[in-house]
This record gives C-alpha cells, sequence and structure tokens, in this order.
C-alpha cells in the first residue's frame, strides 16, 4: 500500500484518530519539554554543532558539545544531512528536527502496520491496535523525541533496504546499505546474510557507496585533513565502547552478570557469540530448505537488526530497532489460533516493564537504572525476539509472506 500522511482516502477512521491524536501528543509532549526548560534535544545538539564545526573548519571530534558526554562519533560524511540544519538558529533547527521526527514516527507506524497485517480482519481494529504498539513503543519513541537523534531515520532506511531488496531493487539497496554503515558500523551484522543470499550487487554498491563516502570530504576539505578526520573518527569509536562482558544488556554482560558471577574472559564472549551464529545460522539454514529459496525474509533480516544492541555495547535507544518484529508479534496474535495466544501475552506481558516503562520520570531513577543497566532491558528485547520466532515458527506451517 502507498500512502501518505496527508492522502486519507483508504484510511478507516480508527487509523485517522490514531494519526490526529500521535501528532496532538507529540505537539504537546515538546510543549511539556518547553515549559520544563528539557527541549535541548542533546543528540541533535552534537550533530548540529558538528556540521557548523566541518563547516567553519574547527574541531568535530573530542569536544563536548552541548552536554558534557555530547561528543561526535560518527563519520564526517555523517554530518553532511545536518548541514543544512547548521544554516539555521539552533532553536529554529531543533524545532524543524523535532516535527521531522514526529511525522517519520506516524508514517513508520502506518508503514509498519500496513505492510505487515496479512489478516483482513484486523482493518477495522487497526487503529487502537496501533495505538497498543506505540505505547509498547513509547518509551523508545519517547527519547528519541527528547534527545533528537538518528537511530529513527536508521531504522527507517533500514526498512527500506529490505522493501528493495524484495522489489529487486538491489542497486537502490546497496546504496543505502552504504549510508547506513557510514553513520553506524553496527549494520555490518547484515554483510553476512547478504552474503549468504548471494546478493552480491547489494554488497558491492554498499562498499562502493562506503568508500565513496569515506573519500568525499576530501574533495572539501584536503585529503591529509580527511585522513586525519577518518582517524579521529575511528578513536571516537574506539573511546565509545566498554569489555562486552561487562555491557549490561548484551548477552555476553546477561550470562557475565547472572550466570558466571562476571568471571568471563576473552573466550567466553567466543563462544557466546559463536553459538548465537550457530542458532541464527540454522534458522536461516531451516527456513531455505523448508521453503526451497534463497530469498531475504522479514524474520532473519529483522531478527539480526533485533539482535544488535544484544550483541554490541551500544546505547539503549538502538532497543528500538526491533520495532519491526514487535509489530510481526501484534499482527501474529491476531492471527493464531485462540489456545496459542495466552503464553504469547504472558512472555509480551513481562517484557513490558523493563522494555516500555525504563523511564526514570515513570518508574523512578533506581527502578529506571535497574533496567536500562541491570541488563534487564537486554532480557526483555530477547523475550520479544524469542516471541516473534516462535510466531513464526507457528505460521510456517502455513503459506506466510514473511
Amino acid at each position: 500500500m502507498n500512502f501518505s500522511l496527508f492522502e486519507w482516502s483508504g484510511y478507516t477512521n480508527s487509523v485517522k484518530r490514531f494519526v490526529l491524536i500521535t501528532f496532538l501528543l507529540c505537539v504537546a509532549y515538546y510543549v511539556l519539554e518547553s515549559i520544563n526548560g528539557r527541549a535541548q534535544m542533546a543528540d541533535f545538539r552534537v550533530y548540529y554543532e558538528a556540521a557548523r564545526a566541518f563547516l567553519n573548519g574547527s574541531p568535530m571530534y573530542g569536544e563536548a558539545f552541548g552536554i558534557g558526554s555530547g561528543y561526535y562519533k560518527y563519520s564526517p560524511i555523517a554530518c553532511f544531512p545536518f548541514i543544512p540544519f547548521a544554516l539555521l538558529p539552533y532553536t529554529a533547527a531543533s524545532i524543524l528536527y523535532y516535527f521531522i521526527i514526529a511525522y517519520s514516527i506516524i508514517w513508520f507506524s502506518l508503514r509498519l502496520w500496513f505492510d505487515l497485517k496479512s489478516f483482513e480482519g484486523l482493518m477495522s481494529n487497526s487503529g487502537w491496535v496501533l495505538f497498543v504498539i506505540s505505547i509498547f513503543m513509547a518509551d523508545h519513541l519517547e527519547r528519541e523525541l527528547h534527545l533528537g537523534n538518528v537511530n529513527l531515520f536508521l531504522l527507517i532506511v533500514a526498512y527500506q533496504i529490505w522493501r528493495l531488496i524484495r522489489d529487486k531493487k538491489d542497486l537502490t539497496a546497496g546504496v543505502l546499505f552504504g549510508i547506513l554503515l557510514l553513520f553506524k558500523p553496527h549494520f555490518l551484522i547484515l554483510l553476512p546474510y547478504f552474503i549468504w543470499k548471494g546478493k552480491w550487487k547489494v554488497c558491492s554498491w554498499a562498499l562502493i557507496v562506503f568508500l565513496a563516502g569515506l573519500l568525499l570530504p576530501a574533495f572539501i576539505k584536503g585529503f591529509s585533513l580527511n585522513l586525519n578526520l577518518l582517524l579521529q573518527w575511528k578513536s571516537a569509536l574506539a573511546d565509545h565502547n566498554i569489555q562486552l562482558a561487562e555491557s549490561p544488556n548484551t548477552i555476553y554482560g546477561i550470562l557475565n552478570r547472572f550466570v558466571l558471577n562476571h568471571q568471563g574472559g576473552q573466550m567466553f564472549l567466543l563462544a557466546t557469540l559463536l553459538i548465537v551464529a550457530i542458532i541464527v545460522a540454522g534458522f536461516i539454514w531451516s527456513n531455505q530448505r523448508r521453503l526451497k529459496n534463497n530469498d531475504i525474509r522479514f524474520i532473519e533480516y529483522f531478527l539480526l537488526l533485533a539482535l544488535i544492541p544484544n550483541l554490541m555495547h551500544t546505547d539503549t535507544e538502538h532497543f528500538m530497532w526491533t520495532w519491526p518484529l514487535i509489530v510481526f508479534v501484534f499482527v501474529g496474535l491476531f492471527e493464531m489460533p485462540y489456545k496459542n495466544r495466552l503464553p504469547v501475552i504472558i512472555l509480551v506481558g513481562l517484557a513490558f516493564f523493563p522494555y516500555c516503562l525504563n523511564s526514570p520520570d515513570i518508574v523512578g531513577k533506581k527502578m529506571g537504572h535497574l533496567f536500562d543497566e541491570g541488563g534487564l532491558l537486554g532480557i526483555a528485547n530477547l523475550i520479544l525476539i524469542s516471541v516473534a520466532l516462535w510466531i513464526y515458527k507457528v505460521k510456517s506451517n502455513r503459506k506466510v509472506p514473511y
């Protein structure tokens, strides 16, 4: 379904209500943030100031922009989309960026829903189910609005890559994949999957775009200065990392904390990663054998994206990349036999608390810290991934487009 938020034909009244109420909530949230002096959008400030620094020839890396932890840690070219914002006063730029995020949240909510909804009986209930999904995602979307980060946009790009590959547009998909890697190398997790699936055009164009993106600033700043910027980017990435065994929401950190009592070493990390790789590869191989084709499949692709914050040390905002699987779970709930729904509802309910209520404004600083830094958010994400895989298994006896 092709749609725009400005073309209402074909929407049910419940979907229209979802769009209007969600937009009004975003407006109200910005007003409250402004009244309370919190409309600072700290992450956006980093991108904004880095773009200004690039234009002015001042340092981009190693400078705290806005707040003490506000360091720019992306490739030099990743600041280019923010150059138009940097030409505006900060207040105007931040308001504009805020409402671009708000629009994108609503647009992507509808995009996911209408792409995944295959049960016609859901059409009349689309609005309230969209509200339920939005409540489930509320904490992560609130952080995106509050901080002004790019994680939502990177997820949208990753989603468009899946749609383009599905539609046999590998060249465009490869270009977008290269852009993703310029923002966050975390997306390299998709590279072995694309190679397995024989998507050589995607990989080739991604490499071309990635290398071009590294070199392009040299034509503006000169090759020597660009090389210096790339080395600073490498250092910024290294500074942002910690020991994986102590990263609380990764699989390594969870096992190290709750099973090994902080005794895990390098071999433990490698063994854990190998086991996860074998499990994921076994799942992909079984799908390929059962379905007798080598297509890129929704469940496999977004399983890898959802696993990123469980396998790499990242900020907690990256757990929003499980959003497509969460929509898949809610769609699947309505398509499953009634006898299979109760275990799913219980598991999703358990995941709801650390995944959706990990805000200190809701549960207090102590409990919020436990959710974010005690490994419970990572466990909740693994529960949601497991539920999605189980629903897929239940659905796999029927012909499904996932």
